[in-house]
């Protein structure tokens, strides 16, 4: 209508356009449940940077989905203990990273929730 108000829709809940759920990589991911993906480079070298990392350190990830900072954190560190909730996650990084160099410095755990 000219001179008014263009009204946005929102998408509905529950229907595909409203879905909170997004794809990387074949995986689908929610956020409903606090997934969120670490895609920029940047941002991880950033964070790698910025944690003050030792090569001598052993590093706790909680949640590392599929493993983009995970690999950064191999690289600067001894070793890394990664705690995942979701168990498709954890096949992820086990398939990401096995046959790598990093492998045998990589333990992952899937954290049941209560």
């Amino acid at each position: 209508m000219a001179g008014g108000k263009i009204r946005k829709e929102k998408p509905s809940r529950g229907g595909a356009a409203g879905s909170s759920n997004h794809y990387q990589g074949g995986i689908q991911f929610h956020k409903s449940k606090g997934q969120h993906i670490l895609k920029n480079p940047l941002l991880v070298d950033s964070i790698i940077q910025k944690a003050g990392i030792n090569s001598t350190d052993v590093i706790l990830e909680i949640g590392p989905g599929t493993g983009n900072l995970t690999k950064k954190l191999l690289e600067a560190g001894k070793s890394v203990v990664a705690v995942e909730l979701d168990p498709r996650m954890v096949l992820e990084l086990q398939r990401r990273f096995q046959g790598t160099p990093h492998s045998n410095r990589l333990k992952v755990s899937i954290c049941f929730k209560f």
